[in-house]
């Protein structure tokens, strides 16, 4: 963790807001290539942003809207107080693989679980272990991204009264307050950048847990955050998500409950959605 003083300034042309860097970012973090994350506080407001190269061994760290506001910035050079460490969440391609957790197998073979997944709304009092939430949330992080930026962060929800506040605040979600737990899958605009294939990437990464849920035996729903909305607010300030991180999808799990059962879903073959070379 690097603590240093600096100025936020603004560029001759009015375009750009940033932070210039007092040291060699490349020397200090260690990292000879690739993009630079990294995460901290300015001014004790927290951030998660990634380094610009202003060349011979110069970096800049831009200041969106959100944190100008949040700091007071209004135009002209601020000091202010910086803490910065690297963001190992967001760690570039190429650096060092963590060990993968322990998982649980999965027997049914893909086709099956694409076929009968079903959504279940209500489930048994049974709680689920770590592994198989380690396996379920495996799951999601194997999930595509566009060029594989992973620009997702996964909340793990198990307090009850947090599931029961959820839930009482949408009444799409009601199904929360009786769930073994949830999952929130959230999308970094720091890493992705642009927002349409933020929202591909976390839903790709949900299917991938609501499929690798029904093989468990696992009941699942996908509840969708629709963006503005009183709900998300009330997620990323629950949550205390940090700036440019936004709610996408909140994924209800448990053990299904008898009366949640349903018999195997027909395949829904459709050829009037089949279209070959032009529509």
């Amino acid at each position: 963790m690097q603590t240093f003083p600096a100025e936020i300034l603004k560029d001759t042309a009015g375009r750009l807001t940033y932070l210039p860097l007092p040291f060699s970012a490349r020397e200090i973090f260690h990292q000879p290539k690739g993009t630079i994350y990294v995460q901290g506080t300015i001014n004790g407001i927290p951030y998660r942003s990634r380094l610009l190269s202003r060349g011979s061994g110069c970096y800049i760290m831009l200041i969106d809207k959100v944190l100008q506001k949040s700091l007071g910035f209004c135009g002209l050079p601020l000091p202010v107080s910086v803490t910065m460490s690297l963001d190992a969440q967001a760690q570039p391609s190429g650096a060092p693989a963590v060990p993968g957790p322990s998982l649980s197998p999965c027997a049914m073979d893909t086709i099956t679980a694409v076929k009968t997944r079903t959504s279940v709304r209500h489930y048994t009092d049974a709680p689920i272990t770590p592994d198989v939430l380690n396996t379920l949330l495996y799951a999601g992080m194997c999930a595509p991204s566009a060029k594989n930026k992973r620009p997702w962060h996964f909340l793990l929800l198990e307090d009850r009264n947090l599931l029961t506040e959820l839930s009482a605040a949408n009444p799409n979600a009601r199904m929360l307050a009786e769930a073994a737990c949830g999952i929130v899958v959230c999308g970094d605009h720091n890493i992705e950048g642009t927002n349409v294939f933020l929202c591909e990437a976390c839903a790709a990464a949900t299917q991938n847990i609501l499929l690798c849920a029904h093989s468990l035996a696992l009941g699942a729903v996908w509840c969708g955050v629709l963006p503005h909305s009183p709900w998300q607010k009330l997620l990323t300030q629950t949550l205390n998500l940090p700036p440019k991180v936004s709610p996408i999808t909140v994924i209800a799990l448990g053990h299904p409950a008898p009366s949640a059962t349903s018999p195997e879903k027909a395949a829904p073959w459709d050829p009037a959605k089949l279209h070959r070379a032009t529509w």
